[in-house]
């Protein structure tokens, strides 16, 4: 143990730059991914204007709903400065609440209750107006039917009372229910107050992930120096065997990549981009366990360093890609649940440890590499 930890440190004196650079490498291009796609997301939202001529419940309740549509980028104006922006193409187009909005919903008057402007550039001015006219639409329609409520009551001379405000409540809450399409697009990062289950278009562990598994597979190219023609033929004349070598400082390694990933929890978690929990810890200590047994067990097959590399990209892609952490794969794992196991990057995103895949790699590591085993039995080999 000594020894390997002597070569340990004479390694450390010369590369000390370069385990540092990918050390930090995967926390820094995840913050700076992260970074860039949000602010990506904020400008590609639909630059809107709205003039509000009137300020009443149902008005204000049609205001927020348009604010809290999420690829709209509001802005509350006058209608001349609106109109101004729109013939200077900053806008997409315009809409006005007019005056008279509520008046006209009460007394199921439905037509030219909002006005809209568009230009020759608005893109996107059908879908924004036909989404305000479904909210619209909907509170014309339970009004309507808040009316047909009272008539009822009144008809048949009904002693109960009867409040339009929990009308509109409930019908609200029966639309949550039955609704036919729900759609809940965010940021893995991003929090979403919904009902039901949303599917999130990235994550920031998957991406993470990517990073870190080609880091940790660069990281390991010592192995593949190490066991190169011209290195390999020194193992004979030492008293440490490559195995037992490999075996140590693969221990090492993991001890000190978890303690990086632990600081990247922390630095995530100071950035608001990550919650820590007793649950993320196992599993960030799972998933590293198994990622540094899988870069000792490829690089302990290769001999050439550029052919390796090639393999750690493409290891890493199908990785990341079939763990879900580019597309969804929820509706493959449910159909065959027994492929999560053995995919560590799905595994993490769910807070758990790929037990199938982990279990494969030591097996292939103790039977094919005896990688593992030889850390249990220290080297006796002594020269000839």
């Amino acid at each position: 143990m000594k020894a390997i930890l002597a070569i340990q440190a004479m390694r450390m004196r010369k590369e000390w730059k370069t385990l540092l650079t990918w050390l930090l490498l995967p926390l820094l291009l995840t913050v700076l991914t992260f970074s860039t796609l949000n602010k990506l997301g904020d400008e590609s939202k639909v630059p809107i204007g709205l003039v509000i001529e009137e300020n009443s419940p149902l008005s204000d309740n049609l205001v927020q709903r348009i604010m809290d549509t999420d690829y709209l980028q509001v802005n509350i104006l006058d209608l001349p400065e609106a109109i101004d922006l729109l013939e200077k193409h900053e806008l997409d187009s315009v809409f006005v609440i007019q005056d008279g909005y509520e008046e006209d919903i009460l007394n199921n008057r439905r037509s030219q209750l909002i006005e809209a402007y568009s230009s020759n550039r608005s893109f996107a001015y059908f879908a924004v107006a036909e989404t305000i006219s479904s909210y619209v639409q909907e509170e014309a329609t339970r009004t309507k039917a808040a009316t047909k409520i009272k008539d009822l009551y009144e008809k048949y001379g009904s002693s109960e009372e009867w409040d339009r405000e929990e009308i509109f409540q409930t019908s609200k809450e029966k639309q949550e229910a039955k609704q036919l399409i729900t759609t809940s697009f965010s940021f893995q990062w991003t929090p979403t107050e919904t009902g039901s289950d949303t599917t999130s278009l990235l994550s920031i562990w998957g991406i993470w992930a990517f990073f870190q598994i080609i880091a940790t597979l660069f990281l390991f190219d010592w192995i593949v120096k190490a066991n190169s023609p011209l290195i390999k033929v020194r193992w004979t004349f030492t008293k440490i065997s490559l195995n037992s070598y490999i075996s140590w400082n693969l221990l090492f390694y993991t001890v000190l990549l978890f303690v990086m990933d632990v600081v990247t929890l922390y630095v995530l978690h100071l950035l608001d981009l990550a919650s820590p929990s007793a649950r993320l810890y196992f599993a960030l200590l799972g998933f590293r366990v198994t990622i540094n047994i899988l870069a000792a067990l490829l690089a302990k097959g290769y001999t050439n360093s550029f052919f390796y590399y090639i393999s750690a990209i493409a290891i890493s892609l199908i990785l990341t890609i079939c763990g879900g952490a580019f597309i969804p794969i929820d509706s493959i794992i449910s159909r065959w649940p027994w492929i999560a196991p053995f995919s560590p990057v799905y595994s993490l995103l769910q807070g758990e440890i790929a037990y199938g895949f982990l279990a494969a790699i030591i097996v292939i590591a103790i039977v094919k590499g005896g990688i593992l085993s030889a850390a249990s039995k220290f080297p006796t080999k002594k020269l000839s």
